[in-house]
């Protein structure tokens, strides 16, 4: 559906105001490199897309991106940032909002560095993440929670620890 950059991966949809949104890693590369944006599409009918918005960042290349709709009806992004800098916390989570889709406020760090938040899930009126420990060795993921999309707490410092563990999504069940 895309194919104007050279490297377009890791995407994510959702259907918001009658209209399809996708979100996906645009760089020049898969690898970690200083240019990966958000590249954020939009079409009517899921044949003709055309570009709504390009988040980049001057501090981080963009990872992973998802899309989620909040219980206000705004659009969120969330992705991790790979960071240049503090070399000791290499990645952070980071969100963004938006009404239209098309204009993005400012990158919102959102859990704890290091820890990747993989896919934001909303039930109810609170926002759910997973987030894996993504340090060299990291073995643990952690459940977190937020009244807003803005501000995490921890909600089980050690939700599991062994292996690797990453890329944890959370679902609901009608029933709750």
């Amino acid at each position: 559906i895309w194919d104007k950059g050279a490297h377009n991966a890791f995407t994510d949809l959702t259907r918001h105001e009658d209209k399809w949104w996708c979100v996906f890693r645009e760089a020049a590369a898969h690898i970690v490199s200083p240019d990966g944006t958000l590249r954020v599409i939009v079409s009517d009918d899921g044949e003709a897309w055309e570009s709504a918005a390009l988040v980049s960042s001057d501090i981080a290349d963009l990872r992973d991106p998802k899309i989620a709709l909040t219980p206000d009806g705004q659009l969120m992004l969330s992705c991790a940032g790979a960071l240049e800098e503090p070399k000791d916390s290499p990645h952070q989570s980071l969100a963004w909002f938006s009404d239209d889709g098309r204009d993005w406020g400012e990158a919102i760090a959102v859990g704890d560095p290091n820890y990747w938040l993989w896919r934001l899930t909303w039930h109810g009126r609170v926002c759910y993440g997973v987030g894996y420990d993504c340090a060299k060795g990291g073995d643990t993921i952690r459940l977190y929670r937020s009244a807003d999309g803005r501000n995490f707490e921890t909600l089980v410092e050690t939700l599991y620890r062994g292996g690797s563990p990453n890329e944890t999504a959370l679902v609901f069940l009608p029933d709750g």
